[in-house]
């Protein structure tokens, strides 16, 4: 029988961040703890591989125990990703298309996968992908359809692309494809049928876009905690955590 469980992100966890790099602090110590609690996991995490990576991913995931880091992206490496595999032995870089990854199926305990979903032409493609390569669960962070956000792209006030860090060129790469849990558990229907598949969403409203002043994110944090409670308005970030059943295809 499937599992689906839904919750929200707690007030006081959102309230902690306060700067940039706690805003993506805050996804990772969510995600990996859930990791943890719903795998009974200790010290050992085993090995894990993010996708879609950048120097983020290099400096946080290497803050716990696991024992082997594949990083992977399109691009060549930066040198703070250099500098990371350098001085750690568990890290190494690999070019991947999340699309058509090369690994075997069941390669890694756990595949990580941080707001770049979006970024690929088809997304749900690169989630069946990952699902692949998973031994023990599949972790994904993108943005999350709301009835709010469905009000906002009706009018055409959201967001259609990312500027770069410079602010003055938009990323074309960028399809803003945003999920729903209920889609997310028709694909996994389709994927594992009635294998036993676990799955645990965590959503808030979160926001990053507001440069240094975080008082305004603090706001925005609490407010939106308390607009989730509002039927279809969970969040715009969502947390997905996905055990594979006992049963699923070996080819997509």
């Amino acid at each position: 029988m499937n599992t689906i469980s839904s919750k929200r992100a707690k007030l006081s966890s959102l309230l902690k961040v306060n700067s940039p790099r706690s805003f993506h602090t805050f996804f990772f110590e969510n995600s990996i703890n859930l990791y943890k609690e719903k795998l009974n996991l200790k010290k050992d995490l085993g090995s894990v591989l993010a996708l879609g990576a950048n120097h983020i991913e290099a400096e946080e995931l290497t803050k716990f125990s696991f024992k082997k880091i594949v990083l992977s992206g399109i691009f060549e490496p930066d040198e703070r990703i250099v500098n990371v595999v350098k001085e750690d032995k568990r890290v190494s870089y690999v070019k991947q298309n999340i699309e058509k990854i090369s690994f075997k199926p069941k390669s890694f305990d756990l595949v990580f996968v941080k707001e770049a979903l979006h970024h690929v032409p088809r997304p749900v493609l690169g989630l069946y992908e990952i699902l692949q390569v998973a031994k023990k669960s599949v972790i994904f962070i993108e943005s999350q359809e709301s009835f709010f956000g469905d009000i906002l792209s009706f009018f055409n006030l959201d967001s259609k692309y990312e500027k770069n860090q410079l602010g003055n060129q938009r990323f074309r790469d960028n399809f803003v494809y945003r999920w729903r849990e209920k889609e997310i558990i028709k694909i996994l229907n389709s994927y594992y049928l009635d294998s036993g598949y676990k799955v645990y969403f965590k959503s808030c409203w979160m926001s990053n876009r507001f440069n240094e002043k975080f008082k305004l994110v603090k706001l925005f944090s609490f407010f939106g905690w308390i607009f989730s409670f509002i039927p279809f308005n969970k969040g715009n970030y969502l947390i997905c955590m996905i055990v594979p059943g006992k049963d699923f295809p070996e080819e997509v």
